[in-house]
Order: C-alpha cells, then structure tokens, then sequence
C-alpha cells in the first residue's frame, strides 16, 4: 500500500517537476521573437485491478505541446506581407515626391522662366542681352529635365539593388525552413514534436512573408511546402529553390526574379525561369514591383511627354520665324527617340521600329506590342488594348509603328515613346541669334492711311510662302479691300484685283501661301495695307511672342492640358498617390497589430497567468512531497511493527 502510494506521488512529483520546468521556459522566452507559449499535457495513468475495484496509479505526462493556431498564424504572415509591401511602397514613392516637389529640382519653375524670356525677346527682339538670358534660362531647364532623368534612373537602379537583397535574404530562409523540414521530421519519428524547432521555422516563414508574399501548405508528415504568386515552389519538403535577379527580358534596365540555373548550362533568356512580376504581391518584393510598375514608369512617361511636346512646340514655332541673320529659325531643343525593346526570350527575327505621329501630342504611357500568331496587338501600361498593327506600319495611340521580319506566336515588343526625352534633353544651339523672334512676313500700314483701320502681325503655317508682297487697298465704295494678288478669307478665294468684302464690326482674315493677318477698325478710303517679306529679322518680335503664347497652348492629354497644366497635373497625382498610399500603410500597420494581437493572446506568453501557474505547480510539487513523506513514514511504521 505504501509502495502504490510512493508511486503515485513520484508520478505527481514528477508532473509538477514538468509543469515547473515549462512554466520557467515560457518565463524565460516571454520576450523571444517567435516563441510559442507551451503547456504540459497530462494523462491519468492505467489503473491496477483489486479485488474491490481498480485502484488509481497517479498521473503520466503525456507531452508538451505548443499552443500553435495555424489560422491566427497565416493571417499574420499575410498581413505582414501587406504591411511590408505598402511600407516599401510609400517609402519610394516618398523618396519621388519629395524630388517633383522640390522646386529646386522641379521644372515648373524652368518652364515659366523660359516663356518669360520668350517675353523680354519679343518686347527686344534686337536685345543681345535678352536673347542671352532666355539661352541661360533654356539651359537651366535642360539641367533640371536631365536631372530628373537621373533621378529616375537612380530610383529604379534603387529598386534593382533592394530586390536583389531580397533575393538573397529570400534564399537564405527558404534554406533554413528546408533544413528544419529535415530536422524536425528526423526528431519527430520519436513520437514527439520538437517544439524548438518548430518555433524557429514558424518564425523563418515570418520572415520570409516580410519579403514577399507566400503560402504555406503543411505536409502529413509535418513538413512545410511554400510557395509563391501562383504556385511556384519556393520550399518542398528538405529541399529549397534558390531565386537570383537577373536583367528583365522586357527591359535590360529593370531587374527582375528568377529561379538560379543549376543546370550547369549557360544561362540564357531561352532557359531562364522568370517568376512573372504580375503574381508576385506582397513583402518588400511587392512593394518593389508595385512601385516601379505602377509608379515610377509611368511617371516617367509623363515627364518624359512633357518634355517631349514642350521641344515640339518650341521647335515648331520658331521654324515658322526668322532669325537675326533673316534665316528660318532652326531647332532649339532636341530629345530622345522612342526606345523599342525586343523581348530577350522572342525565338523570331521580327524588329519593331516607332517613330512619334506628332510630337506636340505625344503619348503619356509605355507600351506593349505582342503577337499571338495572328495579330499584332498594342497594350499601354495598365494593360489596356490600345488596338491592333497592320503590317507594314500603322499609326495607333499616337505612334506610327512599323514590323518587319518574321514573328513567332508569343514574341512581343516594349515601346517607350518618351522616356528617354529626360536623359537626353538638351539644347540644339547655344547661339542666341538662332532664336526665330520675328515673324518671316511683316505687316504694315501706309503712313497716309486717315482712317483707325488697323491690321495685326502676320502669322504662318508650315510650307509658308512669300513669293510677292501683298497690298490690300480699301475702297469705300465697293465696300471692301483690293490685292495685288489672289487671298483667300475663310474657305472663299478672291482674285486678284476683285473685291474682298469688309464690315468693320467683323474684321477680315485673310491668307496667302501660309501667311494670314487680320484688319480691324474703320479704314478711309485709299488707306493701305501691306504684308511683306521679313528680311532682317531684328525689328519683329511677333514669332517669339507665339512661342511665349505656347504656355497657354492645350496640347497634352488629349488637348486638354497646357504644358504647365500638364507637369502641375504630373505633380499632384504623385502627391495624391503619396498620401493614398501612405494612409494604405498606416491602416496596413493598424491591421497587422490587431493580427499580432489576436496570435498573441492565443501563443504568447501571459507573465501573470505563468506566475500563477508557478504557484500552482510550486503547491502541486510541495502536497506531492508530503504524499512521498507520508508514505515514508507508513513504511518505516510497517518495518517496525514486522521487528
């Protein structure tokens, strides 16, 4: 009897030792990154049969187990994924707004200098000084253009370098999960879990969601397979799949993942697994990816047309004028081409070639030319079909774009029509009499005109010519205007020497060979009126005046923005992305810390509900004690009373 109760309070004993020890553990890794709370699992142990019933035998401990919720657990590697994700993205799109918005590295401020400039050159056109000026203010734009070029390209080299990281951390905890794999399914063919173990791989999947995005499916035999986007295996059972950045078959200036060639053959575009960049969200890799895809190029686009349109629009009018040598005025400004961009892995000998259908309205987004077999289809950068090429060449979304070659099904093709304007803006001359300031066609009234007729300076068009000088005599009594030679007002053409109507309250346009000018006012009878060809180019500020008119000239986005419209518009959708995406971060903050919360209270470690569990097994050890004394003494009580 007194053996069976010795028994029973070692048994108990033994259960409190266990219940001490785990209590004291969890203590001790209360503050231990990715410690699960652990608890004593207790059995009572087999009766023993008597003759009056079964007689109890104390307690077994069965285990110690880890109070592990799968689904509090995965909901909180996704939302760390969430959170880290639109934690990277705000912090680069934090890093480009500061760049727009800084008005020393913003070119609003150079592109309202440069029309002033334009200004002071038609109130002087003579003025060296003037024209030098609007040269100095035409250089700062380029620099401030070129550097915000720069600026982009060192965000997206940014990008390339933090995605490399990520691939190195990313193989370094899919190695230590499949190793743990490994471990822990050794360990557990004992029968019992290896709790540390488990921690620590629970704790490297953690880590892992911070970098991108994964699912993990748990195996029968306990092991971990993880994955990625849409199923591709980053762990599976004992062994890893190592990822490396290499150039993005699309774009040689952007990195993006892919599987490492274990082959031992030269890695190639043709054998490359890419991981597609559309299935990777989450972590700092979706963040990354989001950014640069959703952000940063197309942004660059948009500036990159800016540019664009503004040297169009600049060239073009000032080749409409004449330059202080009486010359047709040359290019101001030059940009960069289109870039095309044949896809590394295209397995035809197809090229694409693009050219701008007009520069003034250039396109705002990159583009994607693919065949499937059939057609040669156009997407922009969100996607969207933009429509089809007929070869040779056909003119879509403000491109003429050209194939040739033979394609295969698959092959495709990236189109930057802008980008490139940024790094390559810059000033076609330096001269300042190569500024077109006045018009190639002058306009004139006759010193003896007696009535208040007046007429404005002329303007032309491209292809303009001034073969004769025009002379428009007023003759009241026809009511109207003579030439010396054929005008056309509206849609009407006038001989020469017929009649061309006037009403003073309407005023009269007319045109010749690309040049029109407009009479206003009441002319007298014989009053004169002449539009002659400009030949020196030094007294007439009327082109640089058109080219300083450009500022209000709607020609972006559909004709819908200015120039200065335009970049004020590129500026607050950055901004406002700014601040959308910096409210998704808080609230993605807010809901992993309610996840972690939530885990917490089921797997983190309650120092006042341990400290009573102290109590509790320091009592349970302290009565099992006295059984085992009780029971001593009960047998020392025996052996006396046998001697």
């Amino acid at each position: 009897m007194s053996n069976n109760l010795l028994s029973i309070g070692l048994s108990g004993l033994n259960a409190a030792q266990w219940g001490l020890t785990t209590t004291g553990n969890n203590i001790s890794n209360a503050a231990t990154p990715g410690y699960t709370l652990e608890k004593v699992t207790y059995t009572e142990a087999s009766g023993q049969y008597t003759a009056s019933g079964y007689l109890g035998n104390g307690v077994q401990t069965a285990n110690v187990t880890r109070q592990y919720s799968q689904y509090l657990t995965t909901q909180v590697n996704n939302t760390t994924a969430s959170s880290s994700a639109a934690s990277t993205n705000y912090s680069m799109l934090s890093q480009l707004n500061n760049l727009v918005g800084d008005p020393t590295t913003g070119i609003a401020t150079g592109i309202s200098n440069y029309f002033s400039g334009l200004q002071s050159v038609a109130n002087s056109p003579s003025s060296t000084s003037a024209r030098q000026s609007l040269i100095s203010s035409a250089q700062t734009l380029a620099d401030q253009i070129n550097t915000a070029g720069q600026n982009y390209d060192q965000l997206r080299q940014s990008v390339n370098t933090q995605l490399t990281n990520a691939a190195t951390q990313i193989n370094t905890y899919t190695k230590q999960i499949a190793d743990l794999n490994q471990q822990i399914g050794a360990q557990t063919a004992g029968g019992q879990s290896p709790n540390q173990l488990m921690d620590q791989r629970d704790q490297a999947v953690a880590s892992l969601s911070s970098l991108v995005g994964v699912s993990v499916v748990q195996q029968s035999n306990g092991n971990y397979n993880v994955f990625v986007g849409n199923g591709q295996p980053l762990v599976v059972g004992n062994t890893n799949y190592t990822l490396q950045t290499v150039n993005s078959p699309s774009d040689p200036s952007e990195m993006t993942l892919a599987y490492t060639n274990t082959s031992g053959t030269t890695q190639t575009a043709a054998n490359t697994q890419y991981l597609s960049e559309d299935s990777l969200s989450g972590g700092v890799v979706g963040g990354l990816i989001d950014f640069r895809t959703q952000t940063l190029d197309p942004a660059q686009a948009k500036l990159g047309a800016i540019a664009t349109s503004f040297a169009a629009q600049l060239n073009g009018q000032n080749a409409l004028g004449v330059d202080l040598n009486g010359q047709a005025g040359g290019a101001l400004f030059s940009t960069g081409t289109p870039s095309v961009y044949s896809n590394a892995r295209n397995q035809g000998s197809g090229t694409v070639s693009v050219t701008l259908a007009n520069s003034t309205t250039p396109p705002t987004s990159d583009y994607t030319l693919s065949y499937d077999g059939t057609n040669y289809n156009l997407t922009d950068s969100t996607g969207k079909s933009m429509g089809t090429i007929t070869p040779p060449s056909s003119t879509v979304a403000g491109m003429n774009i050209s194939v040739s070659g033979t394609m295969q099904k698959g092959d495709s093709f990236t189109i930057q029509p802008t980008r490139s304007s940024l790094d390559n803006f810059s000033l076609a001359t330096t001269s300042p009499s190569a500024i077109a300031a006045g018009s190639p066609a002058i306009t004139s009234a006759a010193t003896a005109n007696t009535g208040t007729g007046a007429i404005t300076s002329a303007t032309v068009t491209s292809g303009y010519s001034i073969p004769t000088d025009i002379k428009l005599t007023y003759n009241s009594t026809a009511g109207g205007f003579t030439s010396n030679v054929a005008l056309t007002v509206g849609t009407t053409t006038y001989p020469a020497n017929t009649t061309i109507p006037y009403s003073s309250s309407t005023g009269l346009t007319v045109s010749a060979n690309g040049v029109s000018a407009t009479i206003s006012g009441k002319p007298s009878n014989g009053d004169v009126f002449n539009v002659a060809a400009n030949k020196g180019g030094t007294s007439d500020g009327s082109n640089a005046l058109a080219m300083s008119n450009l500022v209000t000239a709607k020609s972006l986005n559909s004709n819908t923005d200015t120039l200065t419209g335009a970049y004020a518009n590129y500026v607050n959708d950055i901004g406002n992305q700014t601040n959308q995406l910096k409210a998704t971060s808080t609230s993605q903050t807010a809901l992993l810390t309610q996840a972690t919360s939530a885990q917490q209270s089921v797997q983190g470690v309650n120092l006042n509900e341990e400290a009573a569990n102290l109590m509790q097994y320091q009592q349970l050890y302290q009565a099992n004690s006295k059984v085992i004394q009780i029971a001593s003494t009960l047998f020392q009580t025996i052996l006396g009373a046998l001697n």
